[in-house]
């Protein structure tokens, strides 16, 4: 059950990502070396293998028509979601098409993750943020790996939209957000809204511009959560005066569901 925080904050919150370190699981993934494999070829074949392995686990228990969608996406489009977090992506737009609200993803890439949503998202409208130029400038609690290599993850706008132009009620907003949001009507509001934006201060805005913006039961999940400092610092500092618990997710992601 999902219940509020009722323990007083002291001064020193928000806590630094010292006071709440990423779980000893996740340090390998948090090392120099394996992050400064940040898009390319060998970060692919890492998720690759890795994501062979989950589908033979998924294969035991799982829809095969959603293991066959995630595995013939994955042949289609760089990707860089593992097949469980994919399954996760996929799971909750279908969940959460139910309630009132459109769907929201910022970080769209090649339009893997954006694939997985409209597959479930019916009629319903997803707006799909990105700068489809790659990422921007990093910050200071950013990883090296995202310092010194400017504009990974950099995909056409229109590559995105010749792969998505099958589904309906599906909008491109290109540029920084939330700037690029502008043109999203004001009374607009949110069912789910993935968020894969790597970095501190785009993790932030997107939780500023989301969070007021869901409906009671709305989920924000975030990819990258358990090992990218300035994903996790940014949800930490967020969430020091909000009533929602975290919800770590065993996958990278995390989420988040509006009370």
């Amino acid at each position: 059950m999902l219940t509020s925080r009722s323990t007083e904050l002291d001064s020193s919150y928000p806590p630094t990502t010292d006071q709440h370190p990423a779980p000893s699981h996740t340090k390998c993934l948090q090392s120099d070396f394996v992050q400064s494999l940040s898009g390319g070829f060998l970060e692919r074949l890492l998720i690759q293998i890795g994501s062979f392995f989950e589908n033979i686990a998924l294969s035991l228990h799982k829809s095969s028509d959603t293991l066959r969608l995630i595995r013939r996406t994955r042949r289609e489009r760089k990707w860089l979601l593992t097949s469980n977090e994919a399954f996760f992506v996929h799971s909750l737009a279908r969940s959460q098409s139910r309630l009132s609200g459109a769907l929201a993803e910022v970080g769209v890439f090649e339009g893997g993750s954006a694939r997985m949503i409209c597959e479930t998202k019916g009629s319903n409208r997803l707006y799909l943020f990105d700068t489809f130029a790659g990422l921007p400038d990093a910050g200071e609690y950013d990883t090296c790996a995202h310092r010194s290599q400017p504009h990974l993850y950099a995909c056409s706008l229109a590559s995105v939209q010749s792969y998505l132009q099958p589904f309906p009620n599906v909008f491109f907003h290109q540029g920084l957000f939330p700037h690029s949001a502008g043109n999203v009507p004001e009374d607009e509001i949110f069912s789910f809204a993935h968020l894969d934006v790597d970095l501190y201060e785009s993790t932030l805005a997107c939780l500023k511009y989301f969070y007021p913006r869901m409906t009671p039961g709305g989920v924000i999940l975030s990819h990258d959560y358990s090992i990218l400092e300035g994903v996790r610092r940014a949800f930490s500092e967020f969430l020091h005066d909000k009533p929602e618990e975290l919800i770590e997710l065993p996958t990278t992601q995390c989420m988040l569901v509006k009370i």
